[in-house]
């Protein structure tokens, strides 16, 4: 039988398969390094022969060339490109402006304008004329603010800009979540930032901005305008001292308090209070006063919900309700606004329902 084994093992004809030399561990480590460092030099010699044959075809500086010339002059005219593109683009919308819309999108289009040309660096070839032309771009502001007060409107409760005096509802709807929200609960206000403008809020209305950027679609100068407008033949909160009168008529009395800022107009035992002339509370005793609230009509497809809850808005809660408050009380120094109802009230902080009391259960609360 033939045996299957291995030659070395059996002793026949021994011939070796393998060779093993044993070496120190350091004394391997030593010898690696050795060659890694011939390699290295090997490489870096045929690199710098490469580079001294072709070095005449190479120059070296540093910024890179497309870091500066062209670069750097593309980002000092860039607000004075834009400035005179939003001009002529303003100057193209006068020429069909019709309705008050329309001129309020002519007017923000100046505003830009001038804010681009405001922009523009003192050390740029162009300041001088981007100067010229924010005066000129002013004159023409103002030509397109008197029309968006006088020119009709076509789509009165819908409004594409807000003001000083509107309320952190319509500010939202058109310029959507700001960025930066800072909140200042002692003192009643809160500072919203666009980009590199500012929304300064008190008791949920705007009391002042800066729109540096550009980015904010708010008029600087014109009628305030709130989320809920008037109904045809009524008044509402924002509106002037004029309008009332020319729709209630001769008030039967006049208050006018120590700050010249506020004054009350007394029709019989009804009363509407004014703060630099516009309307921010009022108390329809008599059930005579010609006052509406109308929010403009939800987008297709939404539905008013049954129900608002504590942390809505005004207008969630004027929506749900869907009636007029019996009387409108506003506080900004307790930060405080008080909607009552005929047989309930609801109370805001900083346009943020905060509280209130469902005495006839009336009120679509939970």
């Amino acid at each position: 039988m033939t045996k299957h084994s291995h030659p070395e093992l059996d002793g026949q004809n021994p011939q070796t398969l393998y060779t093993f030399e044993l070496k120190r561990p350091g004394q391997v480590l030593r010898e690696r390094l050795t060659w890694w460092a011939v390699g290295l030099s090997v490489g870096l010699g045929l690199a710098a022969g490469y580079m001294l044959l072709n070095s005449e075809e190479r120059s070296w500086s540093w910024p890179p060339a497309n870091l500066t010339g062209k670069a750097g002059e593309v980002a000092v005219e860039a607000p004075f490109r834009q400035g005179a593109e939003q001009a002529m683009s303003a100057a193209e919308l006068t020429q069909t402006a019709e309705f008050s819309e329309e001129w309020a999108e002519v007017a923000l289009l100046w505003q830009q304008a001038i804010a681009s040309m405001q922009a523009v660096p003192k050390a740029s070839p162009d300041s001088p004329l981007a100067q010229e032309k924010v005066v000129e771009y002013e004159r023409n502001l103002q030509y397109a603010q008197s029309n968006v007060a006088s020119r009709a409107s076509r789509a009165p409760n819908d409004k594409t800009y807000w003001t000083l005096g509107s309320d952190r509802d319509l500010v939202l709807a058109i310029q959507g979540t700001p960025s930066q929200t800072m909140q200042f609960q002692a003192s009643c206000q809160q500072t919203w930032r666009y980009g590199d403008s500012v929304v300064e809020l008190n008791n949920g209305y705007v009391k002042q901005y800066n729109n540096l950027d550009g980015s904010l679609r708010v008029l600087a100068e014109g009628p305030m305008v709130l989320s809920a407008q008037a109904a045809p033949g009524t008044w509402t909160l924002g509106s002037s001292e004029a309008e009332v009168v020319q729709i209630q008529g001769t008030p039967t009395r006049q208050e006018q308090y120590t700050s010249s800022r506020f004054t009350t107009l007394y029709f019989d035992q009804s009363s509407v209070m004014f703060e630099n002339g516009q309307v921010i509370s009022y108390l329809n005793s008599d059930d005579n006063l010609k006052v509406a609230l109308q929010l403009p009509p939800l987008a297709q497809g939404r539905v008013v919900p049954e129900f608002w809850s504590m942390g809505s808005s005004r207008a969630e809660v004027l929506r749900v309700e869907g009636q007029t408050p019996v009387a409108i009380s506003r506080n900004d120094n307790n930060c405080e606004e008080v909607f009552y109802f005929s047989e309930g009230e609801v109370t805001f902080r900083q346009g943020i329902v905060s509280g209130y009391r469902n005495q006839g259960q009336a009120l679509q609360v939970r």
